[in-house]
Protein backbone atom coordinates (compact mmCIF):
# COMPACT_ATOMS: atom_id res chain seq x y z
CA UNK A 1 0.00 0.00 0.00
CA UNK A 2 3.21 2.43 1.03
CA UNK A 3 4.30 1.63 -2.77
CA UNK A 4 0.45 2.65 -4.27
CA UNK A 5 0.64 5.78 -2.33
CA UNK A 6 4.88 6.34 -3.58
CA UNK A 7 3.82 5.91 -6.90
CA UNK A 8 0.78 8.56 -6.66
CA UNK A 9 3.16 10.70 -5.25
CA UNK A 10 5.69 10.27 -7.75
CA UNK A 11 2.62 10.91 -10.43
CA UNK A 12 1.82 14.06 -9.26
CA UNK A 13 5.28 15.62 -8.94
CA UNK A 14 5.59 14.64 -12.58
CA UNK A 15 2.31 16.65 -13.31
CA UNK A 16 3.53 19.39 -11.37
CA UNK A 17 7.07 19.24 -13.50
CA UNK A 18 4.73 19.60 -16.80
CA UNK A 19 3.38 22.39 -15.53
CA UNK A 20 6.22 24.58 -13.49
CA UNK A 21 9.82 25.24 -13.45
CA UNK A 22 11.71 23.38 -11.13
CA UNK A 23 15.03 25.10 -9.61
CA UNK A 24 16.78 21.45 -8.67
CA UNK A 25 20.27 21.57 -8.09
CA UNK A 26 20.13 25.84 -8.25
CA UNK A 27 21.35 27.86 -5.20
CA UNK A 28 18.36 29.49 -2.79
CA UNK A 29 19.49 33.13 -4.17
CA UNK A 30 19.44 31.90 -7.64
CA UNK A 31 16.17 30.14 -7.16
CA UNK A 32 14.71 33.55 -5.51
CA UNK A 33 16.36 35.55 -8.68
CA UNK A 34 14.13 33.24 -11.28
CA UNK A 35 11.15 33.62 -8.89
CA UNK A 36 11.31 37.55 -8.99
CA UNK A 37 12.09 37.72 -13.00
CA UNK A 38 9.43 35.21 -14.17
CA UNK A 39 7.09 37.15 -11.58
CA UNK A 40 8.19 40.34 -13.32
CA UNK A 41 7.41 38.77 -16.95
CA UNK A 42 3.53 38.60 -15.60
CA UNK A 43 1.49 40.48 -18.05
CA UNK A 44 -0.64 43.22 -16.46
CA UNK A 45 -4.05 43.58 -17.14
CA UNK A 46 -5.03 46.71 -19.38
CA UNK A 47 -5.60 49.82 -17.97
CA UNK A 48 -9.13 49.66 -18.74
CA UNK A 49 -10.38 46.95 -17.09
CA UNK A 50 -8.20 48.09 -13.69
CA UNK A 51 -11.04 49.16 -10.61
CA UNK A 52 -8.49 51.94 -9.93
CA UNK A 53 -5.73 53.30 -11.21
CA UNK A 54 -3.18 55.97 -10.71
CA UNK A 55 -3.15 57.38 -14.43
CA UNK A 56 -6.95 57.69 -14.19
CA UNK A 57 -8.31 60.64 -12.75
CA UNK A 58 -11.37 59.22 -10.10
CA UNK A 59 -13.12 62.43 -9.08
CA UNK A 60 -14.41 65.45 -10.56
CA UNK A 61 -12.98 68.75 -9.74
CA UNK A 62 -14.58 70.59 -6.81
CA UNK A 63 -16.31 73.23 -7.57
CA UNK A 64 -14.48 76.62 -6.01
CA UNK A 65 -15.96 79.09 -3.71
CA UNK A 66 -18.06 81.83 -4.76
CA UNK A 67 -16.23 85.51 -4.22
CA UNK A 68 -17.93 87.73 -2.07
CA UNK A 69 -18.07 90.93 -4.02
CA UNK A 70 -19.55 89.10 -7.48
CA UNK A 71 -22.23 87.50 -5.09
CA UNK A 72 -24.09 90.63 -4.14
CA UNK A 73 -24.62 91.64 -7.90
CA UNK A 74 -25.60 88.31 -8.80
CA UNK A 75 -28.11 87.97 -6.33
CA UNK A 76 -29.25 91.72 -7.75
CA UNK A 77 -30.00 90.02 -11.31
CA UNK A 78 -31.92 86.70 -10.20
CA UNK A 79 -35.06 87.93 -10.04
CA UNK A 80 -34.93 89.91 -13.48
CA UNK A 81 -33.62 86.64 -14.70
CA UNK A 82 -36.49 84.51 -13.00
CA UNK A 83 -39.16 87.07 -14.32
CA UNK A 84 -38.26 86.94 -17.62
CA UNK A 85 -37.76 82.89 -17.80
CA UNK A 86 -41.71 82.84 -16.66
CA UNK A 87 -42.85 85.43 -19.30
CA UNK A 88 -40.78 83.45 -22.17
CA UNK A 89 -42.88 80.27 -20.69
CA UNK A 90 -45.72 81.82 -20.38
CA UNK A 91 -45.77 83.29 -24.10
CA UNK A 92 -44.31 79.78 -25.59
CA UNK A 93 -47.51 78.49 -23.46
CA UNK A 94 -49.50 80.71 -25.38
CA UNK A 95 -48.65 80.16 -28.52
CA UNK A 96 -48.92 76.57 -28.17
CA UNK A 97 -52.07 76.68 -27.46
CA UNK A 98 -53.49 79.36 -30.06
CA UNK A 99 -51.80 76.63 -32.60
CA UNK A 100 -54.32 73.75 -31.24
CA UNK A 101 -57.11 76.24 -31.10
CA UNK A 102 -56.32 76.95 -34.62
CA UNK A 103 -55.81 73.45 -35.42
CA UNK A 104 -59.21 72.59 -33.61
CA UNK A 105 -60.84 74.92 -35.94
CA UNK A 106 -59.37 73.41 -38.84
CA UNK A 107 -60.40 69.92 -38.20
CA UNK A 108 -64.51 71.38 -37.45
CA UNK A 109 -64.23 73.11 -40.97
CA UNK A 110 -62.71 69.74 -43.22
CA UNK A 111 -65.69 67.58 -40.93
CA UNK A 112 -68.47 70.50 -41.98
CA UNK A 113 -67.26 70.08 -45.33
CA UNK A 114 -67.38 66.65 -45.34
CA UNK A 115 -70.47 66.59 -44.33
CA UNK A 116 -71.90 69.05 -47.33
CA UNK A 117 -70.23 67.05 -49.70
CA UNK A 118 -71.96 63.81 -48.14
CA UNK A 119 -75.81 65.49 -47.88
CA UNK A 120 -75.18 66.37 -51.57
CA UNK A 121 -73.95 63.36 -52.58
CA UNK A 122 -76.90 61.78 -51.14
CA UNK A 123 -79.58 64.22 -52.63
CA UNK A 124 -78.04 63.52 -56.23
CA UNK A 125 -78.15 59.59 -55.77
CA UNK A 126 -82.01 60.47 -54.78
CA UNK A 127 -82.54 62.37 -57.92
CA UNK A 128 -80.80 59.97 -60.20
CA UNK A 129 -83.02 56.87 -58.76
CA UNK A 130 -86.33 58.24 -59.75
CA UNK A 131 -84.92 58.06 -63.36
CA UNK A 132 -82.78 54.97 -63.64
CA UNK A 133 -84.76 52.07 -65.17
CA UNK A 134 -85.99 49.61 -62.88
CA UNK A 135 -83.88 46.42 -63.19
CA UNK A 136 -85.99 43.18 -64.09
CA UNK A 137 -85.76 40.27 -61.84
CA UNK A 138 -83.47 37.17 -63.05
CA UNK A 139 -86.71 34.74 -64.24
CA UNK A 140 -87.67 37.48 -66.52
CA UNK A 141 -84.01 37.96 -68.06
CA UNK A 142 -83.92 34.53 -68.77
CA UNK A 143 -87.42 34.05 -70.43
CA UNK A 144 -86.44 37.26 -72.67
CA UNK A 145 -83.05 35.58 -73.41
CA UNK A 146 -84.91 32.44 -74.51
CA UNK A 147 -87.71 34.00 -76.48
CA UNK A 148 -84.80 36.40 -79.01
CA UNK A 149 -82.89 33.61 -79.60
CA UNK A 150 -85.45 31.72 -81.99
CA UNK A 151 -85.95 35.45 -83.15
CA UNK A 152 -82.67 35.81 -84.01
CA UNK A 153 -82.04 32.23 -85.83
CA UNK A 154 -85.29 33.27 -87.87
CA UNK A 155 -83.51 36.46 -89.22
CA UNK A 156 -80.57 34.09 -90.06
CA UNK A 157 -82.20 31.90 -91.82
CA UNK A 158 -84.30 34.83 -93.87
CA UNK A 159 -81.15 36.87 -94.55
CA UNK A 160 -79.77 33.11 -95.97
CA UNK A 161 -82.15 32.80 -98.50
CA UNK A 162 -82.25 36.45 -100.11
Amino acid sequence: MTEEVDENVLDSLSDIEKHYTVFAGSSEDDVAYAKVFWSSLFLQPPLESRLVSADIRQRLKVAKAPESTNAAGKLASWPETDDIQQNAYLKQKQEEKQRYVEMAKKRDQIIDLLKRQRNERIKKEMISLQHKPQKANQSERIASKTLSSPLDEDQKEVMKLQ
